[in-house]
């Protein structure tokens, strides 16, 4: 899980914090990845950047299309939705996730912004989450940041699924990479991520009424693949998996519930 949250939520302004959970993915490229990609989504969100995908709208544009000037605190999270292990007939391990976008919107709460009991399914930021989603595996390929979060999201399903099924690796698997020794800045100042609209109201030259909505984004990456199983099928459990997965990718499981 990643989030860049305010320093001080109770203040406007400010900057903002690096959260990872677990801490150690601090400065490293997993933890990079997961930063790139949820910075440049609230930039696709608050409209900074052309739309990926021709008729998708910011959450601004949804926003005025409703013709209201409230104030509203959100977040969105890029989030796993569906995660597989598939197996080739030539015993290809291959991991499959689809992705997608969740809003929530919030409220402050003892000093503290907390997710909202419920967020009407027109909330211009959930309708900008919906629109990511259903466009999302073609908005991975034609942004190299979405791309490489969604083959990061898969990398970790397959983690999950040796771990999970016990399998024995040798221990160079384990040594790929460097070990971290520097977590690098884990503040930012103020991103693109916030926007006020005032309505000024002038009477005989004089001002009388100033009224100020102001509307920000928060969120993260949150995987959750805990909520996923994703463990090789038992001895015996191969037609099942067969009849759902089809024959194309029809899995063909060994002895103890490893693959071959």
């Amino acid at each position: 899980l990643f989030s860049l949250d305010p320093v001080d939520p109770t203040k406007d302004k400010g900057p903002h914090r690096k959260v990872f959970m677990p801490e150690w993915l601090a400065g490293t490229s997993v933890g990079e990845v997961m930063f790139q990609a949820d910075y440049h989504l609230k930039e696709l969100s608050m409209g900074e950047y052309d739309q990926p995908v021709l008729g998708m709208k910011s959450c601004f544009d949804n926003s005025d299309e409703e013709g209201k000037n409230e104030e509203w605190s959100a977040r969105e999270w890029f989030v796993v939705r569906k995660a597989e292990i598939h197996m080739s007939e030539d015993s290809v391990v291959i991991p499959f996730v689809k992705m997608g976008v969740e809003a929530r919107e919030q409220v402050l709460k003892d000093g503290n912004l907390v997710d909202a009991p419920i967020t009407r399914g027109n909330h211009p930021l959930v309708k900008y989450a919906d629109a990511f989603t259903h466009n999302f595996d073609l908005i991975a390929e034609r942004k190299s940041v979405i791309y490489h979060l969604r083959e990061l999201a898969k990398a970790s399903v397959l983690a999950k699924f040796l771990v999970d099924g016990g399998v024995n690796l040798d221990s160079t698997w384990f040594d790929l990479a460097e070990r971290v020794t520097d977590a690098g800045v884990m503040e930012i100042p103020q991103l693109w991520n916030e926007r006020n609209i005032t309505q000024v109201q002038m009477e005989g030259g004089s001002l009388v009424d100033v009224k100020s909505n102001g509307r920000n984004v928060m969120g993260g990456v949150d995987f959750g693949l805990d909520r996923f199983s994703v463990a090789a099928p038992r001895v015996g459990a191969m037609g099942a998996v067969a009849a759902r997965l089809g024959p194309r990718a029809a899995a063909r499981v060994g002895p103890m519930g490893r693959a071959p």
